[in-house]
């Protein structure tokens, strides 16, 4: 029976401020504010107006300060008519984001840790920093609103410090976010302080406020406005009976809260109006609204029939609200907050209302079952409400009434997670990992936790709404995991608008990977004008003015803003004298490519190529705006982003080293030499990798050369830039060593019978460099000059012997065709196979030969060897050796007679170590070749077909042997 009537309290209490509201909350029509004189006089007559400023005794008991402005008026004022005055009078631009504070004056006293205090300064200076943000509280020198004020002073205080320091210097100041901090508080606790009896004769007047005396409670003087209501208006009598009743609740004599804690206070029903007028869209509110629920009192002189819509908007602004501590009217207005869907930061461990509410709703979310919430729960909940509030032990009705507002805060919340909402969001100031510093972040978590889905138009207008206020915040993975990860089916549209953000914020680098990830188009995105725009609205254009324009272009440097021109006259010009690369920037194909204008194939696939080198070209030119700009970490960002990632590092390294003799401060010049040093190491990297995993695609893109670098290969870029690391790498060297070693060989010409040394042609060639095109043979990398095919190329007595083995010839015959095969568009030739076929040749005379012939074979063999390997005739060696070989059988015959019989053990023993050597060398060449050779599938089979011959040659040899 008691719950039934708790419950029925509660809903009753909730229908009729919910009726109080909605009647506020009408859509009146605006006043006309053409005439101003107009717009004042009616809020002086009509809502008995006093605006001005408040004048502050400071210790010194002077009012010399800088006043804050205020407003005093009725509480029933129309709100559309108090956004009006808010925007004319006060100049308050629309906020991004508005931070109400649910505190109480009875229990204000939050933190006892001093470390705990400045920590929420810094989030809350943090916050006021970021964005357009508006602080609402009740004004009054106390709890939550006095630290925010302290926080509010400090940083004031820094911005004049500053603003002074640069106008000396004859700079202008730096344009920041205005400080807003909206104290409402209401005249019956402020009348014995301040007197507005005075300032009733004219409309706008300074009013002092004297210091606050012990026991006494005062205005906050750190707030920036105030707005100051009467609780008894015109036409109106004082409050009824029955609401004083529920504001001030006696028990045994005590007050068991202030006034104005109650929820059904004058100033508490005034802040939730005003609140949700602020929070609701215009539209939202007209149909929420009853039919027959009649406006504010207005005159007919005072509502001008005038479409002139709300001087922020009809669309309502964000919302999250702050709890620390509170009374049982504070748990009241957290339910209508709720109840309004708007979401709340709770500090839990402050005491009182948050510790319950925390207390309530991580028992519920641990224990599922309905007895439990009856059995123990309201138990429990019951007896935290009497421990805190100790004065509701006589009545019932009122403390089943604060745990029946808990219970249903706590059943709406957890039925709004159901839908993937979230309105409560906890921060544990006593815990390690909760960082207050971090406050800030909690109310944009807060915020985006507690959006609804929204479909069609409002998707992109709240995507865009969200985007912002991360930006300005600063908090990229709250727009990864809130924004672009909440619902993966959803496409998003990044506007231009938020790119020129990111691209031209501080320290928002990672919102350009962000957005790039997105699939943010760059090449539709980057006009010639959007780039000038991008030079001229960089925050920091000191040392694109001292580096490229005075330093390199030689102009003044005077003029702000950049022209049109720049892009094709002066930053080619800059490109050039750094890199060496020519028509860099083309206006003209920007433009075109801004606007999906493609020349070239019209095919599908030919577009599709157009749209991919488009793009490519515009991160190009991204990443040059980033060096000559100093955005070194931009730069990074969107070299990782690149197809081309060691040209473009390379090319980043070669502006920086060259841009740093520019810089006046050694300092400077030291940091661009290291962020010059970064690039080459990133292309190192890459080239490392590169090598490891392909060294055949590696030489080859060393070897080509590119249309936009000005026809320059990779390798060429390096040496420009002068790398000497880059150059220094394997892989370079081996390139060099392919490109030198494998293409320059001496060439044989047929001049009669003598016969050139190659020593003597290679120093006239080197000497007199003329000789060149005639005695040096330039061949593809790894190819040797081609072999004599015919037999008069040889000498005559060389005819004779010139006939090989079958089996050998067959292998021959097999390595020729398999040396022309090429790998990779011909680049390379088989020349090992070659050796063999040499070696395999001499092997069958080897062990026909005695001790001393052998050893005068394997220096010939040796000399063959060296021959081939350095690039050599086949034919010559060929040649070489069947010349020997005549020569050594004469000699032959002749150390037979003369040798001993007992060294015929020592020849064999010789001879099987010289044939064992020479089996292990063949294994080898084999093997190598193989490993160089096996990117090629047909290749790499013709070869083990003529291993396997050269195999089955040298096993029929030593059988013959």
């Amino acid at each position: 029976m008691l719950a039934s009537t708790t419950q029925d309290t509660v809903k009753n209490a909730t229908d009729s401020v919910q009726k109080e509201l909605s009647s506020s909350e009408t859509l009146p029509r605006p006043l006309s504010t053409e005439n101003p004189d107009e717009f004042y006089n009616i809020i002086q007559q009509q809502y008995r107006g006093i605006w001005g400023k408040l004048k502050f005794e400071d210790s010194l008991g002077d009012y010399s300060g800088e006043g804050r402005p205020f407003l005093y008026v009725d509480s029933n004022i129309e709100l559309n008519v108090l956004s009006q005055f808010m925007a004319k009078e006060w100049k308050l631009k629309a906020p991004n984001l508005v931070i109400p504070i649910l505190s109480a004056i009875s229990r204000y006293k939050l933190f006892k840790n001093l470390k705990m205090i400045e920590a929420l300064k810094i989030g809350i200076k943090n916050a006021a920093n970021a964005s357009e943000v508006w602080f609402i509280t009740n004004g009054l020198d106390l709890g939550l609103p006095q630290l925010i004020g302290s926080s509010f002073r400090d940083e004031t205080s820094l911005r004049r410090a500053d603003d002074a320091w640069a106008i000396q210097m004859g700079r202008d100041p730096k344009r920041r976010k205005a400080l807003v901090l909206i104290g409402i508080v209401c005249d019956d606790e402020i009348k014995g302080f301040i007197d507005f009896k005075s300032a009733q004769e004219k409309p706008k007047k300074d009013v002092k406020v004297t210091m606050r005396k012990r026991d006494q409670i005062s205005l906050n003087s750190d707030h920036t406005h105030f707005i100051i209501i009467r609780e008894q208006s015109i036409d109106s009598s004082s409050m009824d009976d029955s609401l004083k009743k529920n504001v001030t609740i006696e028990t045994g004599g005590k007050q068991l809260e202030k006034i104005t804690d109650a929820a059904d206070s004058a100033t508490n029903r005034f802040r939730d109006r005003f609140e949700q007028f602020l929070h609701q869209e215009r539209s939202q509110e007209q149909t929420t609204s009853p039919v027959g629920s009649p406006p504010p009192a207005t005159t007919d002189a005072a509502v001008v029939a005038s479409n002139k819509s709300n001087p922020w908007g009809d669309d309502g602004f964000p919302m999250v609200c702050t709890l620390a501590r509170g009374t049982p009217g504070t748990i009241e207005r957290v339910y209508r907050k709720i109840q309004n869907e708007v979401p709340i930061v709770v500090l839990k461990g402050t005491g009182s209302a948050t510790d319950i509410i925390a207390f309530a709703y991580e028992e519920i979310c641990a224990k599922i079952e309905k007895d439990y919430e009856d059995s123990y729960l309201k138990v429990e909940l019951t007896r935290r409400i009497l421990d805190d509030y100790p004065l509701l032990r006589n009545n019932n009705v009122k403390r089943n009434e604060i745990r029946d507002f808990i219970m249903s805060i706590v059943s709406i919340v957890k039925k709004k997670e159901q839908e993937n909402r979230k309105f409560l969001t906890f921060v544990d100031i006593n815990s390690a990992t909760a960082s207050l510093n971090d406050f800030h972040k909690f109310i944009l978590l807060a915020l985006l936790q507690s959006q609804k889905m929204v479909t069609g138009s409002k998707v992109n207008i709240q995507l865009k709404r969200n985007l912002l206020l991360t930006l300005d915040w600063n908090l990229p993975d709250l727009a990864l995991s809130e924004i672009f990860q909440r619902d993966d089916n959803l496409r998003y549209t990044i506007q231009p608008e938020l790119f020129d953000k990111a691209i031209l914020g501080k320290k928002l680098e990672p919102f350009v990977d962000l957005f790039l990830d997105r699939d943010f188009v760059l090449h539709r995105y980057l006009k010639s004008d959007k780039l000038i725009f991008l030079f001229n609205n960089a925050k920091d254009k000191e040392f694109l003015t001292t580096t490229s324009i005075e330093g390199i272009l030689g102009e003044t440097g005077d003029e702000e803003e950049v022209k049109k021109e720049f892009v094709e006259q002066g930053l080619n010009t800059i490109v050039k004298r750094l890199t060496d690369i020519s028509h860099f920037f083309s206006k003209h194909e920007m433009d075109c490519n801004a606007m999906g204008i493609y020349f070239g194939d019209k095919s599908d696939k030919g577009v599709q190529r157009q749209r991919i080198r488009a793009e490519k070209k515009a991160l190009r030119h991204l990443i040059i705006y980033a060096v000559l700009m100093n955005r070194h970490q931009l730069a990074k960002i969107l070299w990782k982003r690149s197809a081309e990632p060691i040209p473009l590092a390379l090319i980043c390294y070669m502006m920086f080293k060259k841009l740093a003799p520019y810089c006046h401060e050694s300092y400077q010049r030291t940091l661009i030499e290291k962020q010059a040093k970064e690039f080459s190491d990133c292309a190192v990297g890459v080239l490392d990798k590169a090598f490891n995993e392909d060294s055949m695609r590696t030489f080859e893109m060393l070897d080509e050369k590119h249309v936009d670098w000005s026809h320059m290969a990779t390798i060429e870029l390096a040496y420009n830039a002068d790398n000497k690391e880059f150059v220094a790498h394997a892989a370079c060297q081996k390139w060099v060593t392919r490109q030198f070693y494998g293409e320059i060989t001496p060439r044989e010409l047929p001049w009669g019978l003598f016969k050139c040394p190659d020593s003597i042609k290679i120093v006239s060639c080197a000497v007199l460099i003329f000789p060149m095109w005639f005695w040096i043979n330039f061949s593809p990398i790894g190819q040797a000059p081609p072999t004599a095919k015919k037999a008069s190329d040889l000498p005559p007595d060389a005819k004779k012997g010139s006939q090989p083995v079958p089996k050998i010839d067959q292998a021959k015959k097999s390595a020729e065709h398999v040396g022309e095969v090429n790998i990779r568009q011909g680049i390379k030739m088989n020349k090992n196979l070659q050796v063999t076929i040499i070696d395999l040749y001499s092997l069958n005379n080897l062990f026909l030969e005695d001790e001393n012939s052998r050893k005068l074979k394997e220096s010939n063999y040796d000399c063959s060897t060296e021959s081939i390997s350095t690039g050599g005739d086949v034919s010559n060696v060929l040649r070489t050796r069947i010349s020997n070989d005549e020569n050594q059988q004469q000699n032959n015959k002749r150390s037979r007679i003369l040798s001993p019989v007992s060294s015929e053990k020592k020849q064999k023993a010789g001879q099987k170590k010289t044939y064992q050597k020479f089996i292990n060398q063949v294994r080898s060449t084999l093997k190598s070749d193989r490993d160089i050779q096996c990117k090629h599938k047909e290749y790499r089979l013709q070869q083990d077909l003529v291993a396997a011959e050269l195999r089955q040659s040298l096993t029929e040899l030593k059988n013959e042997k």
